[in-house]
């Protein structure tokens, strides 16, 4: 039986696929590369365990004529967080901690929280950004409250601008900072760059609203604290080395710089436009700065769409994969199912998706615009990667490319991630 990644591949009528119907993917691909709107992508589709569809097309960068395949080297940015969410709960398996432990336990430096009020109308000033009202935080931070990414801890936009001074330590340097120049060159270190976010007052009260902000990098810091180990290691000893993704990484050795993507990203046009390349990455060059982070700065950890199908296949078979467990099947329905209620995260261009621990969750198909199950979760990266895992059809998907801030084109959002997603639920007979 042939396989890709490892995994048996197979017909798509073989597991309830319409081949006709799968192959829009891969037209729909080419055409969008040969349009310029993308410089290359990569697309997976398994089910029931077996790979069903895989395509290739485009190039590792817009200028050079480097093929860019199932091989290649991905930056995940965000998308490493579904990653960093299984090593932390392996740990939680190990009674490492509680989920409803303070961070300030290992973290003292976030002790003492104050949260930004908004001024009433009345005390503001005309023309001019009156000062924040703060009142003490209602209880401290929990570990829960960093997983499902409701801890308040604030993000760019979601403070008045006079704090915007004050934020620049917690970003500067990672490339997503508006107007900095430092791409992947932070003046300062890593935890430094997190422990900045003590000065900064949270955006609400741990535990009441969904904000996308430092969560996944306050916990990067807590790993390493809890185990004295930096997130290389525990990524290869917990989930790297016993699924067999041995492309994968936070950092790259020169002879792998030929399948690093270039990161690409969009000129003021609307068009592509070199960001990033491997001769001159931090990713290859520059392990000194000790760049390693859970939530995505930096362009995250590295990895192949081979690497990735098998993690994903293991989060649909309950954490394990080819007789290696890495979680216990109740620990991936903690964290695949929402925490939120019925609050919807207000990231994702698709409507009525909760929160898991580091992960997406659809709540139901109403009010919705593309088809789905309720329960499927997954996660996307800064560069247009996504991944979602579907156990009602028991169907994963994965779409890669390599486009800072994919979505945000100028001119029109880029929807190819959701196109994907959508030709691949259209196939199943």
């Amino acid at each position: 039986m042939s396989s890709f990644a490892g995994l048996p591949t197979t017909r798509p009528e073989a597991v309830g696929l319409d081949a006709d119907r799968l192959s829009r993917i891969e037209a729909r691909m080419d055409a969008a590369v040969d349009a310029g709107e993308l410089p290359g992508a990569v697309t997976v589709v398994l089910r029931h365990g077996q790979v069903a569809h895989t395509h290739a097309t485009g190039t590792l960068d817009m200028e050079r004529d480097t093929p860019v395949g199932t091989d290649s080297l991905f930056r995940m940015y965000s998308q490493t967080k579904p990653v960093a969410a299984v090593v932390l709960m392996s740990l939680f398996e190990e009674n490492a901690f509680e989920l409803n432990d303070p961070i300030t336990r290992w973290i003292p430096e976030l002790s003492n929280r104050l949260v930004a009020i908004e001024t009433p109308p009345h005390d503001r000033v005309r023309g001019a950004f009156p000062p924040m009202n703060v009142e003490p935080a209602r209880r401290d931070i929990m570990i829960m409250d960093l997983m499902t990414m409701t801890s308040g801890l604030p993000a760019i936009g979601k403070l008045p601008a006079a704090y915007f001074p004050l934020l620049t330590p917690t970003f500067e340097g990672s490339g997503f900072l508006p107007g900095d120049a430092r791409v992947n060159d932070p003046p300062r270190s890593y935890e430094e760059m997190i422990l900045a976010n003590a000065n900064l007052p949270l955006y609400a009260h741990p535990g009441d609203r969904w904000n996308y902000g430092s969560d996944f990098d306050v916990l990067s810091l807590f790993l390493t604290r809890l185990t004295g180990k930096n997130l290389d290691e525990l990524f290869r000893e917990r989930v790297f080395d016993p699924l067999g993704m041995n492309d994968s990484g936070f950092y790259c050795d020169d002879a792998d710089e030929r399948r690093l993507v270039t990161d690409h990203t969009w000129d003021a046009e609307g068009n592509l436009a070199i960001r990033d390349r491997p001769d001159t990455a931090e990713k290859v060059r520059s392990r000194s700065k000790d760049l390693r982070s859970g939530n995505g700065l930096f362009g995250g950890m590295l990895c192949t769409p081979s690497d990735y199908a098998r993690f994903a296949q293991m989060l649909l078979n309950g954490g394990e994969l080819d007789g290696n467990r890495i979680l216990g099947r109740k620990t991936v329905e903690l964290m695949t199912s929402n925490h939120l209620g019925d609050r919807e995260i207000d990231l994702l261009p698709i409507p009525n998706y909760g929160f898991g621990l580091g992960y997406a969750v659809r709540k139901s198909v109403e009010r919705s615009f593309y088809p789905g199950s309720p329960g499927t979760f997954g996660w996307g990266g800064a560069a247009g990667t996504w991944f979602f895992v579907d156990p009602v059809e028991d169907l994963t998907g994965l779409f890669f490319t390599h486009v800072f801030l994919y979505g945000n084109r100028p001119g029109g959002m880029a929807d190819l991630t959701r196109g994907f997603m959508k030709m691949a639920y259209q196939a199943l007979v």
